[in-house]
Parts: structure tokens; C-alpha cells; sequence
């Protein structure tokens, strides 16, 4: 099936869903789970199990379609995200538009890590590498240093390490000075996916490289730890 084709089908899901984007306000799952049938009730409302359906699909036909069908479908995300009052079903629209390699889609999920639901956050923080550029870092590390969210700061510290960009450097060194362990583990794990060098799992070391001082000399591996790798 050829892009102009698809075109029906996204425009026809795009009708669907925005019929049934302020559906349900209540939590989907406190009131019965995700799939529960709230709308049997309520004629032309579509539940967020129907919208999260026909936002996948939709994304699917776009990706698959390519080039003008993709901007296409992240600007209709675009001006559906404001509206959408289940943090669930936002999650489902910036997971859509971090599949699609346009402009209008990066914009939707660098404005998602700004959300008031963290886990619409952490999708954000997990769709932005895939956006690439000098933008997707820049709004990674700003969610780093900002967030007061322990597990969406994680997402961001890995999602830095996945950018594979210089500029990621930088805001993974200060997040070595954390407190929490989790986190200083997390920022030597995408230093060394991101630095030009791998300094290993000394924090010491890695400290000492982003201040541009010389890193001291790895310590020695003994030989517990050796056998320790081996079965571990």
C-alpha cells in the first residue's frame, strides 16, 4: 500500500480520535483498568484504550507511508496533545511522534518534557535521542538539572547517554555530584557511552575528566573482583 493509500486511514483514525479526546476524565485505572469499556455508556465517546489503539496505528500507517504523511500526522498529535486530559493516552501521543523524523514531531516531545505527569516525561526523555541534533540535548539536559522527579531525571541521564553528543558531557558530570547512588551510577554509564574515552565505573575518574583535569590511574582490579566477573 502506497503513501497515498494510507492517507484515508490515518485521516479517518485522526475523525475517531478527536471525537473521543476529551473522553473519559476519570482514571482509567482505578476505574475498572486501561481496557475497561467506559464508554458503552456514553455514545460517541472513544475510551483511552480505543485512542491508544488508533494513535499506534496511526503512527504505523505514517512511518510506513514516510515523508508528507508523517508531518501530516505530527501535526494533528501537535494540536491534539493540549487537549488530551489522560496522562495515558499523552504518553501513547509522544511515543507516536518520537517515531516520526520531522521538525513538528521533535517540537511535541521536547513540549513534552515539560508535562505534568512524569510519566509523560519519561516517554519524552526516552523519544528524544531518537530526534537527534544539538535541540534533543540541550532539552535532555535541561530536564537533568530541573526535574524534581528522581525517575524521570534517570530517563533524562540515560536518554543524554544515547544522544552519543559532546554536549551531553557536561550536564552528566554534574549530575556525578548527586547524592543518590542511582543517579551517579546512570551518569557514568552514558559518560561512557557518550565521552571519547571510557575512564570505566570510577566516578573519581570521570569527576576529574569533566573538570578537564587528568584522570588519576585506574585502580588496580584484584584478583576477588576478577573471579567476581566471571560468575557475575
Amino acid at each position: 500500500m502506497d503513501g497515498s493509500k494510507r492517507k484515508p486511514i490515518v485521516a479517518l483514525g485522526l475523525c475517531l480520535l478527536a471525537l473521543g479526546i476529551a473522553g473519559c476524565k476519570g482514571n482509567p485505572v482505578k476505574e475498572g483498568g486501561l481496557f475497561a469499556k467506559t464508554s458503552d455508556t456514553v455514545p460517541g465517546i472513544m475510551p483511552p484504550s480505543e485512542r491508544i489503539a488508533a494513535i499506534r496505528k496511526m503512527s504505523q500507517e505514517a512511518v510506513r507511508a514516510g515523508g508528507d504523511a508523517q508531518e501530516q500526522l505530527a501535526l494533528k498529535l501537535a494540536a491534539l496533545y493540549p487537549q488530551e486530559t489522560d496522562p495515558l493516552v499523552r504518553t501513547e501521543l509522544v511515543r507516536a511522534a518520537a517515531t516520526l523524523g520531522c521538525p513538528a514531531a521533535a517540537s511535541l516531545v521536547r513540549q513534552a518534557t515539560k508535562d505534568s505527569d512524569p510519566d509523560v516525561r519519561i516517554a519524552a526523555c526516552k523519544g528524544l535521542p531518537k530526534q537527534q541534533g544539538p535541540e534533543a540535548a540541550a532539552a535532555l539536559a535541561e530536564v537533568l538539572g530541573s526535574d524534581t522527579d528522581l525517575d524521570v531525571r534517570l530517563a533524562a541521564a540515560r536518554a543524554l547517554g544515547e544522544t552519543r553528543n559532546a554536549a551531553a558531557v557536561a550536564p552528566l558530570g554534574s549530575a556525578l555530584e548527586d547524592s543518590d547512588p542511582a543517579m551517579q551510577y546512570r551518569a557514568v554509564s552514558s559518560l561512557r557511552a557518550t565521552a571519547p574515552e571510557d575512564l570505566g565505573n570510577d566516578a573519581k575518574r570521570w569527576r576529574q575528566y569533566v573538570k578537564g583535569e587528568p584522570p588519576s590511574p585506574p585502580k588496580p582490579v584484584s584478583l576477588a573482583e576478577r573471579i567476581r566477573g566471571i560468575f557475575y
